[in-house]
Formats: structure tokens, C-alpha cells, sequence
């Protein structure tokens, strides 16, 4: 006769058999060669940002991008040419960008394609290794893996996570920036607080730290700042972190690696608007020469950009949060006690992670002009989402005895001969500092190519280019043709200007030269030809070529402005 198992009884032995299968699981995993578990995650990480290009809107390869865009691929044109003009962004994107610019012309949609390969096949794989270096030395290899399985999976869970009236924004207007498919700085900058805050770790985790790492967290840093110089907020969690463990000698390697790019973006900034934004003034130089929206991109000028810091605001996006997603308690929720289940892990994780993340959700959090609402501030938190990560993946750290159960990190990749690491430092100072000081200092700031701000923006785009534009009277009738233009990047439409006078001109400025074309618009076509019936006198005629990412000339700023013509209509 069969005796019935109590069910307590049988609940522990499932228990003891789960805990084993667990356990039999993670041996298996701890074993497989993290080259290639890595490298399934990466194609995994492709094929869902494939998965995701092909379902959001876009046109081409053209997604909803921004503005700043323009800012960071004109410049870069100008610097491929030799030319400087008015610098309130960092250098590091448009340095970049410059020989992709150098060979895809003057047209941004032209570059697209360039610019989001490089985003996705090179900067993607790298924000992958860099995140696993990060969480694998806090909590082993499963840890590790456990970290970049979240950076994949978690911003698809926050499309479920949206409501019904936040979906467009958040699928349209986050997760192309997110995953780099536009040709924003913010994705960009992400990778290099990323790389930065790896070799951080290598320095606090290591028995014997090398000043080697130390200087390659700078010049990773640098890298980071020389692309958008807001993102010097990241450095809180290293500065808390180096002094929690004592580690000032690295500090100091680590400032010296940041002072090539920080040296290059005070020659950018001076050359470009003719000073310092972070000295006396700076607010007043940039008002004065119409760039007082942009001064925030410059994040230089101190007292200006924490003038804009409000607490109030920063609650308000807290309760959007609330009304756009799920729940913003249980984000908050997550946050805190991903700290806490850090802090029981490693207080330099702690410090370190937290830092990192609490400075930014803090200042971007309050800063006025981001707002959940436009998804603004997202966008400009970008560079805290691996920080975010970290935490959430901490969260399971909260249950007893979970954090001793963490294995030790176990290096998996032989490392580099000190000599070639030495030297791959000094390249990428070089390639990220040396060179492009060298070309702001021979740069043009007066040259023959002609940035202009068009109308009432203040993103400037080459101008006077030819296009092939001509114009031809019957009567009243003036027939416009020009070159038609058919970019690599997705289609383009036009729009045409009309005005008495030519509407450019270049006002006289401290720093480099920045033109302003105003004239007013007459209408938009998507082909290389356009009729209008124009009053008698004298007319002058431009075209501008645009695109947007639903392919509407509704929308769309301009991305370059052809040369202009001139008729007299009996």
C-alpha cells in the first residue's frame, strides 16, 4: 500500500530539486566560452534592432531625429572642408562625422546610412562588452550575462509598460535614438560613459590597479564630454566611488587621461564663439548672437544651466510618468531598491552606479526645458541608462543570501601585452583629442562655405550650394528646375523660397562666422520642378531640400539651401 508524501515534505524535495536544476544550469552557463556567449547576445541585440527598424515608422533610413542633428553634421561638413563655424555642442560627434561628411556631401540624408552602420555594427557591440565587463566584475559572469539579457530585453518591455496614448512617442520618438539609428550625439556619448565607467571598475576591482586604466577611464571619459560636455554629470559616480575606496593616485591618472579632450573642446568653444561659455559672460555672448536656446547644449555655463534646475519640475515628470507609463511609483520603487540590493552586493558598486545615475536623474530630471511629456528628457538621460540597467538588475539582490550566492569575476579573455595597451591608449588620445585640436586650430572660421540658421532656427545647414538651380519667365509663369536628388538615406521633398531680396546675410560676430537666410516660403514639391505664377518686379528664389521621418512636407527641417536665382517677371 502507497503512502502519501506530506505536502510540506514534497515541497521541499521540489525545493532541493529546483535549487540543483539551478544550480546544474549555472555551472553549464559559468562554463560556456564567454567569447560566444557574448557574441550570440550581440546578434540577438541586431536582430532586435532590426526587428525594430523594420516596424517603426521611417522613412528609408530616416527616423525621428531630433534637430540637434544638424548642428553635429554641419559642423562636421565644415571641418571636413576646413571650416569652422559657431561651436554651442560638443566637438566629439562632429569629429566623427567629419569624414563621413568629407564623402557624403552636404547632405545629411545622404550620410544616413554611414552614420547609423557605425552606430549599430561598432558602437553597439561595444556598449554590449562594456556593460558586461561593468556587471560581470560586481557579480561573476552569470551577473554579467544577467545584465546585457536586461539591456536587450527591458526597452521592449517598456512598450508594453506605455499607454495607449504615449505608444507612438515612446516606439517613434525613444527607441530609434536608443538603439542609434538617427544621427543624434546622445547614443554616441552613451557608449563612451559606458567604456569609461568599465575601465573605472577595472581600476576599483583590481588587486593591483594599473594607472593605465586609470588614464583610459579619462580618455574614454573625454570622449564622452567631447561629444556632449553634459555628460561630464556621470563623473559624480566615479569621484564617489575613487574616493570611497581611496584610490587618488588613479583619480589623478584618470584626470589626466580627460585633460587632452577637455583642453580640445575649450579650443573648440573658443574658436567657435570667440570665448569660454564657462567664463564670465559666456550666457550674454551666446544671447546676443542668437544662440541663447542652444546654450544648454553647451552645458558649460554653470551658473546658466543650474539656473534652469527646478525640484517642482522634476516632481511633475515624475507624476508624467505615473500618467504615460504603468506605474512611475513602481520605477521609482525599482530604483531604490536596485541601490539597496547593490549596496548588499558592493558599496563601491553603490556609490559608483549611483552616483552615476542619481546625478542625472536629479539634474535632468529637474532641468526645465526636459520634459516626459515631448520625451525630451529620455533622450538627454541617455547616457544613465546602463547606470539604470545596473540597478534593475540588482533588484534580485534584495532576496536572503542572494548576493553570497554571486560567483567571483573570472577573467575570460587574455590580456593585452602592456606595451600594445599603452599604445591604444595613445591612439585613441590622438584620435579623440590630438587631431581634432589640430584641425580647430587650422580651421577657417571665415571661409567661403556658408552655414546658415534658416528662418527662426538656430540649427545651422550648408547653404549656397549648388544644386543645378535655374529659372526660366513665359509671362508670369517662372518655371523652377534643379538637380534632382535621390540620397542614399530615404527620400527628400523641397521647398521653395520666394522674396524681393536674397534674405542672406552674415552678421558680424566675436567668434566664427554664422550666416541667417529668412525668406519666406512659397510652397513644397517632391520632384526637381516647380511653376509659379509670380507678380511683376524683381524675384530671387531658393530651394531647400528637407526630409522627415514620415516623409511629410508638413514636417522637416531644412537639411541644405541651394544657391539662389534671380528673375524679373515682366
Amino acid at each position: 500500500m502507497a503512502t502519501r508524501v506530506p505536502a510540506a515534505a514534497a515541497g521541499r524535495l521540489w525545493l532541493v530539486r529546483g535549487r540543483g536544476s539551478l544550480s546544474r544550469a549555472a555551472d553549464v552557463i559559468e562554463t560556456a566560452p564567454v567569447p560566444r556567449v557574448l557574441a550570440g547576445l550581440v546578434v540577438v541585440e541586431w536582430l532586435a534592432v532590426l526587428g525594430t527598424a523594420r516596424v517603426v515608422r521611417h522613412a528609408g533610413w530616416i527616423y525621428y531625429q531630433g534637430g540637434d542633428q544638424l548642428w553635429y553634421y554641419t559642423l562636421g561638413w565644415l571641418l571636413g572642408h576646413g571650416q569652422l563655424t559657431q561651436t554651442p555642442v560638443g566637438y566629439g560627434w562632429s569629429a566623427m562625422l567629419a569624414p563621413i561628411a568629407r564623402i557624403a556631401g552636404p547632405n545629411l540624408a545622404s550620410a544616413l546610412p554611414a552614420i547609423v552602420l557605425l552606430n549599430v555594427l561598432v558602437l553597439l557591440p561595444v556598449a554590449v562588452l562594456a556593460l558586461y565587463g561593468i556587471a560581470a566584475r560586481i557579480g561573476g559572469r552569470l551577473f554579467g550575462y544577467w545584465a546585457v539579457v536586461l539591456w536587450i530585453v527591458v526597452p521592449f518591455v517598456g512598450i508594453w509598460y506605455t499607454d495607449s496614448g504615449y505608444h507612438q512617442k515612446y516606439t517613434e520618438l525613444l527607441l530609434p535614438q536608443a538603439f542609434g539609428l538617427t544621427a543624434m550625439a546622445d547614443f554616441p556619448t552613451m557608449v563612451a560613459t559606458l567604456v569609461s565607467i568599465y575601465f573605472c571598475v577595472r581600476v576599483l576591482w583590481a588587486r593591483q590597479p594599473l594607472i593605465l586604466d586609470g588614464v583610459a577611464a579619462g580618455v574614454a571619459a573625454g570622449a564622452a564630454i567631447a561629444i556632449k560636455p553634459a555628460t561630464a554629470l556621470f563623473l559624480a559616480g566615479p569621484a564617489l566611488a575613487f574616493a570611497y575606496r581611496r584610490r587618488f593616485v588613479l583619480a589623478g591618472a584618470m584626470l589626466a587621461g580627460l585633460a587632452p579632450a577637455v583642453i580640445a573642446l575649450a579650443v573648440w568653444k573658443e574658436r567657435g564663439l570667440g570665448q569660454l561659455p564657462v567664463l564670465a559672460h559666456g550666457a550674454q555672448h551666446l544671447a546676443v548672437h542668437g544662440l541663447a536656446a542652444a546654450a544648454p547644449l553647451a552645458a558649460l555655463d554653470f551658473a546658466k544651466y543650474y539656473h534652469q534646475l527646478n525640484w517642482s519640475h522634476l516632481g511633475n515628470n515624475i507624476d508624467l510618468l505615473r500618467e504615460h507609463f504603468w506605474s512611475g511609483r513602481l520605477i521609482v520603487w525599482l530604483v531604490i531598491a536596485g541601490l539597496i540590493g547593490l549596496a548588499r552586493r558592493s558599496g563601491t558598486a553603490f556609490v559608483l552606479v549611483g552616483g552615476w545615475f542619481l546625478a542625472f536623474a536629479f539634474v535632468k530630471g529637474s532641468y526645465s526645458a526636459a520634459s516626459v511629456e515631448d520625451g525630451s528628457v529620455f533622450r538627454v538621460m541617455m547616457p544613465s541608462y546602463p547606470a539604470f540597467l545596473l540597478l534593475l538588475a540588482s533588484v534580485p539582490l534584495l532576496l536572503p543570501h542572494a548576493p553570497e550566492k554571486l560567483r567571483p569575476f573570472v577573467a575570460a579573455f587574455t590580456p593585452l601585452r602592456s606595451r600594445t595597451r599603452w599604445s591604444l591608449a595613445g591612439a585613441a588620445v590622438l584620435v579623440s583629442a590630438v587631431v581634432p585640436l589640430a584641425a580647430f586650430a587650422a580651421a577657417d572660421t571665415h571661409g567661403g562655405l556658408d552655414p546658415a540658421t534658416i528662418q527662426a532656427t538656430i540649427m545651422p545647414v550648408p547653404a549656397n550650394i549648388d544644386l543645378g538651380l535655374a529659372a526660366s519667365v513665359h509671362g508670369r509663369r517662372v518655371t523652377l528646375t534643379w538637380r534632382h536628388a535621390k540620397p542614399a538615406g530615404g527620400p527628400v521633398f523641397y521647398r521653395i523660397w520666394r522674396a524681393r531680396s536674397d534674405g542672406f546675410s552674415c552678421p558680424p560676430s566675436a567668434g566664427a562666422r554664422l550666416c541667417k537666410l529668412v525668406l519666406p516660403e512659397l510652397g513644397t514639391t517632391k520632384t526637381g520642378r516647380y511653376v509659379d505664377s509670380a507678380p511683376s518686379g524683381h524675384w530671387v528664389y531658393r530651394v531647400a531640400i528637407a526630409a522627415n521621418w514620415l516623409d511629410d512636407p508638413l514636417y522637416g527641417d531644412p537639411y541644405l539651401v541651394s544657391r539662389p536665382v534671380s528673375v524679373t517677371v515682366p
